[in-house]
């Protein structure tokens, strides 16, 4: 859940921004975790090691609930109708992270507890929208007419607040699930020096921009790729 990290000096997608398409007509379970009815589950694939998460999106007038869940670790994401975020939690057991950040005006205040640490930072930002759950931030982008822009979203492993760009890279149609979906897919790159180092692809499905796929290549040459796929949709 699906925020950008770095991985040996190169940045690192961690499955924050992600989920969808196995029958979860009732709850069932998820490496031991109860998936919530509603929820869209997804794998993470490297190499022969995958991992399951599920995400969830609840609609409340003009604010969006994103929460992504996987093993021991939580995401919380609190946007706008339009995909702006302006609360994230992150909540990590093994680290013994509770993070929150929140935008106010032109400054992300992020603070809590980082491995058992107190932590405190304010961090100055621009006009650009704060995006962090990419699979559901960038719906709004796909049905603009704007064919790229450059938004806010924090890394994970450090927490800084760093920007990257998104362009609209056309339409194809994918086999997911054994079905044929049409489907919008976008490139992400870093700004600045590492663009040239580093790029994702998402896939969104056309008919309602519900994330499909992600795939990239997480270090330098010769690092295996990251797929993620949706499994399952209510």
């Amino acid at each position: 859940m699906f925020a950008l990290c770095y991985a040996s000096g190169y940045f690192s997608a961690l499955s924050c921004f992600l989920s969808a398409a196995l029958l979860i007509i009732s709850p069932a379970t998820l490496q031991g975790t109860e998936i919530p009815s509603g929820s869209y589950s997804y794998r993470e694939t490297i190499g022969e090691v995958t991992t399951s998460f599920y995400w969830q999106l609840e609609e409340h007038e003009q604010q969006r609930k994103v929460t992504v869940h996987e093993k021991k670790k939580s995401f919380v994401n609190l946007c706008s109708a339009d995909g702006a975020t302006w609360r994230w939690q992150l909540m990590d057991t093994d680290n013994n992270h509770d993070i929150i950040a929140e935008r106010q005006g032109d400054e992300l205040k992020i603070s809590g507890v980082r491995y058992g640490e107190l932590f405190e930072e304010t961090v100055q930002l621009d006009e650009r929208p704060w995006y962090q759950p990419l699979s559901y931030s960038l719906r709004n982008f796909l049905g603009s007419e704007e064919e790229s822009m450059s938004f806010w979203t924090i890394r994970t492993d450090t927490l800084e607040a760093t920007t990257l760009q998104v362009k609209k890279a056309g339409e194809e149609e994918l086999s997911v699930n054994g079905k044929k979906i049409v489907a919008q897919r976008v490139e992400l790159r870093a700004e600045g020096f590492f663009s040239h180092f580093w790029h994702g692809t998402y896939w969104f499905r056309k008919s309602d921009k519900l994330f499909l796929m992600y795939r990239s290549v997480h270090g330098s040459p010769g690092t295996l790729e990251t797929v993620v796929e949706l499994t399952g949709e209510p």
